[in-house]
């Protein structure tokens, strides 16, 4: 076993006061040793391909998804039985358009049939378990191969290279993670091995956002790194701190969590540091991000295919992201869908020179982040972007729907906030949906996150399927 993957099985029984000196001597190995040869593999892998043509691209994809396709065809029991049933000719699959021949699967089908999907060569107790954060309230658990963790970083931090990120910057990190025992302060804790200032968002109150600035200011992390939700809290406090925050971020990496236009104008414009957006999801099929020229998600071709299916399950240029992950054949994931909504990019190229897939945007969930008019209609929460300052005296809100047409906003209001402020926000809300659906405002004392640290910003009560795509 190499050290990278010693260092994380033991990681967690390292007392804090040992880490310090396990940083130290962990930093003085040279890059390849500290993480491996998995890692170091997959990133030449990616200095080399970043810049191919895309016919260049197009036959490394086609030779990775004829390989997986015709592996799980050849070695998983599931999908044996299920193209069995559906009549495929694997002699009929020649390149990534046959993709179309192949049926789509879901969550259910592989909560209900989690070890038919498991590769004859494997077994269970050589690979990792691992379970979806359960957003939906349902989670589901799959196997992948242990080097999966090392691979994924490597693809992780390729992409957070385009924000000047390296495998040994420092970073402030806010998302739901346990903060480790031992510290002085249990809501905070400097992690020297990973180079880490933990902070917890479970407990984002004035008196420790004010500890987090004083931690910042100590130990001058380069970079942020975590959920929106939680960025946007530091942010509101750090405005309204006399002096602001002594210390500037080059950038700010955000992740797992929809990203709003208001929220990074406003997390921008705080921190004088860009936002760089990141799309990946634990069954590890699809991931993409921006680059330095462009919002838009630049999807890692060698990583896994992406697909845009509408309700019906047909390609669209807005749909469902449908991944067939390329990395992971212990458990191969073939059209799954995963719930999650966006649309591809209109233009035809980016001015960073790169030539994969781009997403123009990610709108968020089928069943999460959409509204419904009075008529029936869906409307996503992306759509609902607001570039106005009243947003400036709300910590946060929430949108919660029960009626057709009718969704209550919860706020949680800055000191500065008023009733003016509030009618101008309703409003302008309902001006952006034509009138469509009424927004009843309500202020409120709290609003948590969720027990994974992430924040919803839709609370969803209708049955969103019985409506319809407007």
């Amino acid at each position: 076993m190499s050290l990278i993957y010693t260092v994380k099985k033991n990681y967690d029984r390292l007392p804090a006061s040992l880490l310090k000196i396990a940083g130290a001597l962990y930093y003085c190995l040279p890059a390849e040793k500290r993480y491996g040869g998995d890692f170091e593999k997959t990133t030449d892998l990616l200095k080399k391909t970043e810049y191919l043509s895309k016919e260049e691209l197009d036959t490394l994809v086609n030779e990775r998804f004829l390989y997986i396709v015709k592996y799980a065809a050849a070695h998983v029991p599931y999908y044996r039985e299920k193209y069995g049933e559906y009549g495929v000719d694997m002699a009929s699959i020649h390149d990534v358009r046959d993709i179309v021949k192949l049926p789509t699967i879901d969550k259910e089908e592989l909560r209900a049939h989690r070890d038919q999907f498991l590769s004859d060569e494997y077994k269970p107790e050589d690979l990792m378990y691992i379970t979806t954060s359960g957003s939906t309230g349902n989670p589901v658990g799959f196997y992948q191969k242990k080097s999966m963790m090392m691979t994924e970083w490597a693809y992780v931090m390729h992409i957070w290279s385009r924000a000047g990120c390296k495998p040994d910057s420092s970073r402030l990190v806010l998302r739901g993670k346990k903060i480790k025992e031992g510290g002085k302060d249990p809501h905070i804790f400097y992690d020297p091995l990973r180079r880490e200032l933990n902070c917890d968002v479970f407990n984002m109150t004035e008196e420790n956002l004010e500890k987090y600035c004083v931690a910042i200011e100590k130990y001058k992390p380069e970079f942020i790194h975590g959920y929106m939700s939680a960025i946007m809290m530091l942010a509101k406090y750090v405005e309204s701190r006399g002096g602001g925050l002594k210390h500037s971020f080059k950038g700010i990496l955000a992740v797992s969590e929809n990203i709003l236009r208001e929220q990074r104008d406003y997390v921008e414009k705080v921190f004088g540091a860009r936002v760089f957006s990141f799309y990946g999801h634990s069954e590890r099929l699809v991931i993409a991000g921006e680059c330095e020229k462009s919002s838009q998600y630049h999807i890692e071709p060698l990583y896994g295919y992406c697909e845009l299916l509408d309700r019906n399950g047909r390609q669209a240029n807005e749909g469902e992201i449908t991944g067939t992950g390329f990395l992971n054949d212990a458990m191969p994931l073939i059209r799954y869908r995963t719930g999650d909504i966006a649309s591809w990019s209109g233009e035809k190229e980016c001015p960073c020179g790169r030539h994969a897939l781009r997403l123009a945007g990610v709108q968020g969930r089928w069943n999460q982040d959409m509204l419904v008019t009075k008529e029936g209609a869906y409307v996503s929460l992306a759509a609902l972007n607001i570039h106005s300052d009243e947003f400036d005296y709300i910590v946060r809100y929430k949108l919660v729907q029960d009626e057709p047409g009718v969704v209550t906003m919860k706020i949680l209001p800055q000191k500065e906030y008023s009733n003016e402020k509030g009618k101008r926000i309703k409003g302008l809300l309902e001006e952006k949906v034509s009138g469509k659906i009424r927004f009843d405002l309500q202020l409120v004392d709290d609003l948590p996150v969720g027990a994974n640290g992430k924040y919803k910003i839709v609370d969803q009560r209708l049955p969103i399927h019985h409506f319809k795509i407007s």
